[in-house]
């Protein structure tokens, strides 16, 4: 038949077949990336209004001279909608938020280098099948539409069309911001109000918002005045300076007391570590600390941490790490303040290597940094640093900490507990030298074997195969290994008096959480030391409760300072009088702009 419509408002069973097959194909694509991920998918699923708007235009422009317009036009629609989707997909899955393009474009470079480092034949086999499957995607696009635009002659089916308009046009302009639907969008809220997208191109618009914004932000730093707390620190002169260790672990989150089926385990572990302190003399306090990073991008933690400033964007740490090139211009921050009061600083990073075109930068002018390339290991690879953290800790001490009376910072950024905790549990040794004997990576004993330091999990975890086991109990596995090798090693070698802060950098990608906060414990054997922490809020003992404070990660650097200067002064925790500022939020980041 030649004529355009078929008017009438049955349609053959097959017709209609193909008609709703089509339109769900059509309308599930876009929905894939959330589907495959942890990323909130949108409140009106299965419905697509863009999917709706393109399908539509198709249908009614069928066997006009728009046809193969408005054919091309959808499938180009549809391609930039599920390429937006797998792109916010992924920003969610590896930083935990929605995505901001001006700051994502930001991590390509990096990016390109992390698929060199892990690339193989396995990894180009799967490149090729990704490049298949693209093309697939497209073949059944372009079928898609072809379908819907040929069975949208009925009469029927143009009436079942329209019944999903008059649907869907009331529910998402009306019903959906009445009713609130869809979670709250932390990524996009500028100001106090709940900020809620729930189509994609809502969150498009609102991602190009937050774009202009935090441009806007980064423009206005340059003119702002800049807090010039820090400076004070300078004037002082410590007398009694423990030695320090700022250990944070890769990962330890929160999440770990609120999930399910990590709570129970994980208070058992604390429980049992913390009594291990103190049989052995240590006093303990915990608090949280929020962090401006969720699921990834440690290094923002860390700047936040050692800078006094919440560092929660890479456009500001490019900013910073300008300023810290600028050889006129010296940033303040806690490293150059411990330097300044006679501490040797030793940076631990066993995962920053050199790599063509990104070389390795010693941002904070560590005294001793030490990489991987300086840690003389020889034995098999465990993990993405090769060297476990037990090697690296212990090669460490005895190279750069112990040959020195003097005290000393370390700062140790743990490798073993690195998502996606799918290389299996390195062993414990009770020889950490025997690792470079090894040719063959071995697995870790049964963690409560004779001669090795207990896990403090339950057998009922620790017994089944690692890999075998869910991602939750690959991740607690993983923190509890951590945190027995930091544990034997405070208890075995760090000199009497040492103030500990042990947190994490940031909660778990891939594991759902619901803040940033990760737990913040300080110990020491000097009780004094933890007394002081006390004053802040921090309870006794390691394991997290309601009543523990939540600190900001920005907070610390003065919180640090703070401590030390009343440690010196040997003043009553209660007695703050000319002790040195508090900022508890940190200052502007105006100070890191050049």
């Amino acid at each position: 038949m030649s004529t355009r419509w078929h008017t009438s408002v049955s349609a053959p069973g097959r017709v209609w077949g193909s008609f709703v097959g089509a339109w769900g194909l059509l309308t599930l694509l876009p929905f894939l990336p959330a589907l495959a991920t942890p990323r909130p998918r949108s409140p009106y699923f299965p419905l697509c209004v863009e999917v709706l708007v393109l399908g539509t235009a198709v249908v009614y422009t069928h066997r006009t001279r728009w046809a193969r317009t408005a054919r091309l036009g959808a499938g180009l629609g549809l391609g930039l909608l599920l390429l937006y989707e797998v792109y916010d997909a992924t920003v969610y899955v590896a930083t935990r938020r929605s995505g901001i393009l001006y700051e994502d474009l930001q991590y390509v470079d990096n990016l390109s280098y992390f698929v060199l480092d892990l690339w193989s034949w396995r990894v180009g086999v799967l490149a090729v099948l990704a490049l298949a499957g693209i093309g697939g995607v497209g073949g059944l696009v372009a079928w898609g539409l072809r379908t819907v635009g040929r069975t949208g002659r009925y009469g029927g089916c143009r009436a079942a069309l329209l019944a999903v308009h008059l649907a869907a046009w009331p529910l998402v302009a009306v019903v959906g911001p009445a009713l609130e639907l869809g979670p709250v969008n932390m990524t996009y809220q500028s100001s106090g109000e709940r900020t809620r997208v729930r189509t994609t191109t809502t969150r498009a618009v609102a991602n190009a918002r937050a774009s202009l914004r935090l441009q806007t932000m980064l423009d206005s730093m340059r003119t702002a005045p800049v807090d010039s707390a820090y400076a004070a620190y300078d004037t002082l002169a410590l007398d009694r300076r423990p030695s320090i260790y700022l250990l944070m672990v890769e990962s330890y989150g929160s999440t770990l007391n609120t999930h399910p089926s990590l709570r129970a385990p994980y208070r058992a572990l604390m429980r049992r570590t913390d009594s291990v302190f103190a049989a052995n003399g240590w006093h303990r306090a915990t608090a949280r600390s929020d962090i401006p990073v969720r699921g990834g991008r440690s290094w923002l933690s860390i700047a936040s941490l050692l800078t006094g400033t919440r560092v929660g964007h890479q456009l500001l740490f490019n900013q910073f790490q300008a300023a810290s090139d600028d050889s006129t211009r010296k940033v303040p921050h806690l490293v150059r303040f411990l330097d300044g009061q006679g501490y040797r600083t030793v940076a631990l990073q066993p995962f920053t290597f050199e790599r063509p075109g990104l070389p390795v930068r010693n941002l904070y002018d560590f005294d001793v940094p030490t990489y991987r390339d300086d840690l003389n290991y020889r034995g098999p690879s465990y993990g993405l640093a090769d060297a476990p953290d037990q090697y690296s800790l212990h090669h460490t001490h005895e190279t750069h900490l112990a040959p020195s009376p003097d005290p000393f910072f370390l700062f140790f950024e743990t490798v073993d507990s690195h998502s996606l905790w799918n290389y299996g549990l390195p062993p414990y040794l009770d020889d950490w030298t025997r690792f470079n004997e090894q040719t063959e990576a071995t697995r870790s004993p049964h963690p409560n074997a004779e001669s090795f330091p207990p896990v403090f999990l339950p057998d009922s975890i620790t017994a089944p195969t690692i890999y075998d086991q869910p991602t939750p109990l690959r991740y607690l596995r993983h923190v509890a290994h951590e945190l027995r090798v930091l544990r034997e090693y405070l208890v075995e070698k760090a000199p009497p008096g040492s103030l500990v802060l042990l947190l994490g950098d940031h909660q778990p990608p891939l594991i759902d959480s619901a803040d940033r906060t990760v737990p913040l414990h300080v110990l020491s054997t000097d009780s004094t030391l933890v007394a002081h922490a006390r004053r802040h809020g921090f309870t006794e003992g390691l394991l997290p409760s309601p009543e523990s404070p939540t600190l900001r990660q920005e907070g610390l650097y003065s919180f640090l300072v703070r401590l030390l200067a009343a440690h010196d002064r040997g003043t009553a925790p209660a007695d703050t009088t000319a002790l040195p500022p508090l900022r508890p939020r940190g200052v502007p980041p105006s100070l890191l702009v050049p």
